[in-house]
């Protein structure tokens, strides 16, 4: 049905549309949320009438002009968008964006057993997240924590003393993880490990983040009590509305920023042909390279963007007698992007722009969100989705109004 309200100029069509029904449905709706979702929506006060009967809960899209802000879309400008990441937050099942595995619980023990099996020798830092992205100075937080007893915290990165007082700016988001213990593998340290991951957990409340000493660097582990990963053992913070938003650091795609594309090198550019070889000269800024026979469509991917954490041993033999390397392969793309960025030639940045244009963030292929955000599914039993029983956040927003219906 279509219901309109008409009526002659100042008679109260908008007052009973919005101050009335929609204030009431609206009501509705929210008093249906869970206590944790309430917080997260303003709650309208009741309307002024005694009594609405028959009304169901409601939404209301509010009039607005198109922007022209790159971010916004008709989720965001009608803020339906708002109610799909409480949607998603609450009852969304989150998978592993690494195997595919759905996320579940593990114990304190457990994370005290995982880190108790890395090698002898092995050193690691544990340290709770106690600040997450929050503006203001937080100068009473980190205080608090130095009478506690605790000396050191990453903040922003950067690991510093409490006793320094660092003067943080009140306007900007902030990452805060204090430094509960520093361990190193070796025999009976599984009790002193046990202690510090249940400190770490009661901080961090029931998340802590393990800086791993690896040859190749540090490694950063984030393990929960809440949700990880049963088979890679990788934990995730517990999923809130914020998670789901491109616009704020804690969802958006670190990639592009949360705007779906970015400026940098176009693969259709940079490959010449794919049915040439690297001795024919595939790669257009590349050179030639020794013949490794016809390319396969999967394989221009890891060239270009590098094999992720996969460890890969190679032999150099250029020189005198072959040398032995190992270590990841961060991908051709990277390595343009790193000579164009550090190059102070105009004729050679010039050069490099020929293969760039505007492209699909590699990363999130065009869907704003992190790694994790993406991972996290609601199934559908409706016939249409037979193929398809489970979606993401930016899938849903690709339905066509019918198919959202539905």
């Amino acid at each position: 049905q279509l219901i309109c309200l008409t009526g002659v100029s100042g008679s109260g069509k908008s007052s009973l549309a919005f101050d009335t029904l929609y204030a009431e449905g609206q009501r509705r709706y929210v008093e249906s949320l869970s206590t944790f979702a309430r917080q997260f929506l303003g709650q309208m006060p009741k309307p002024d009438v005694d009594l609405i009967s028959g009304l169901s809960p409601s939404i209301s899209i509010s009039q607005k002009s198109t922007s022209g802000n790159p971010r916004s879309t008709v989720g965001t400008i009608t803020e339906i968008y708002d109610f799909l990441r409480v949607l998603f937050a609450r009852v969304g099942t989150s998978h592993c964006p690494e195997c595919g595995e759905v996320i579940v619980a593990q114990t304190g023990e457990q994370i005290a057993a995982r880190l108790s099996d890395l090698p002898s020798g092995t050193q690691f830092s544990l340290l709770a997240p106690v600040i997450r992205q929050q503006k203001g100075e937080h100068r009473d937080r980190l205080a608090d924590l130095l009478k506690q007893g605790f000396v050191r915290a990453r903040v922003n990165g950067e690991i510093m003393s409490l006793a320094e007082d660092p003067q943080l700016d009140r306007n900007m988001r902030h990452q805060i993880d204090v430094v509960v213990d520093r361990i190193k593998i070796k025999k009976k340290v599984q009790a002193r490990i046990a202690e510090s991951v249940e400190l770490a957990l009661k901080l961090g409340q029931g998340t802590l983040i393990a800086l791993v000493e690896e040859e190749a660097g540090l490694r950063e582990w984030i393990l929960s009590a809440a949700y990880s990963c049963p088979g890679c053992g990788i934990g995730f913070e517990a999923p809130t509305p914020q998670l789901f938003s491109f616009n704020s650091p804690q969802g958006m795609c670190p990639t592009c920023d949360g705007l779906g594309n970015r400026h940098s090198f176009d693969p259709e550019l940079l490959i010449a042909s794919e049915t040439l070889s690297f001795k024919q000269g595939c790669f257009q800024h590349l050179g030639k390279w020794k013949d490794l026979g016809r390319w396969k469509r999967h394989l221009f991917q890891i060239w270009l963007y590098g094999a992720g954490k996969t460890h890969i041993t190679y032999t150099w033999r250029g020189g005198q007698s072959p040398v032995k390397y190992g270590g990841t392969f961060e991908g051709l793309v990277p390595e343009l992007e790193a000579k164009y960025k550090g190059s102070k030639s105009r004729i050679h940045r010039r050069k490099l722009e020929n293969y760039m244009d505007t492209i699909l963030c590699p990363d999130c292929n065009g869907e704003r969100l992190n790694a994790q955000a993406r991972s996290i599914r609601i199934a559908s039993e409706h016939p249409t989705f037979a193929d398809a029983p489970s979606k993401n956040l930016p899938e849903v927003c690709g339905l066509s109004i019918g198919q959202a219906r539905d």
